[in-house]
């Protein structure tokens, strides 16, 4: 489980809000090995851009749905290998919506029933009308097979 400083925290409900009614998304950094997040990496969402341009494939437009740019994300991960740290969270927001981790989202983090990135936290932002509602980090648990919540406490 994630520890997130507040001062980060604070960072992340920022761009949340500053997006909203748009879903916002970035990436928590940290020093491999450690649970604590060192780092707020917002990332650009490109899902209207891709709607825009596929829309059968891309159906929802960045008011309901999140996609981090490709080239952004490895550039992230390269970055943090590269200094010996690593990704500890995905986080997306939810606009006027509860912190839930979705069926879609569930299906994007672990495609085939095991996680892409075994270890990594996802964190959800919950936006009502520009105010948070709540977060709620998931993480994997191997013996439920499946995404646990945790609730952060402001």
């Amino acid at each position: 489980m994630l520890i997130i400083c507040q001062e980060t925290l604070d960072k992340i409900i920022q761009d949340a809000v500053s997006h909203y009614p748009d879903e916002s998304c970035g990436m928590l950094i940290g020093e491999k090995g450690q649970d604590s997040v060192v780092e707020f990496r917002p990332c650009r969402n490109v899902y209207d851009e891709m709607h825009a341009r596929h829309p059968e494939t891309y159906p929802r437009t960045a008011r309901t749905a999140y996609l981090i740019d490709a080239q952004e994300q490895q550039g992230i991960f390269a970055e943090v290998e590269r200094n010996h740290q690593e990704v500890k969270a995905i986080y997306h927001s939810h606009t006027d919506h509860d912190a839930y981790f979705s069926e879609e989202d569930k299906l994007v983090a672990a495609p085939w029933g095991e996680p892409s990135y075994p270890g990594m936290s996802y964190l959800v932002v919950s936006v009502w009308n520009r105010q948070l509602k709540e977060i709620n980090e998931f993480y994997w648990d191997q013996g439920q097979q499946d995404f646990v919540k945790r609730s952060i406490q402001m």
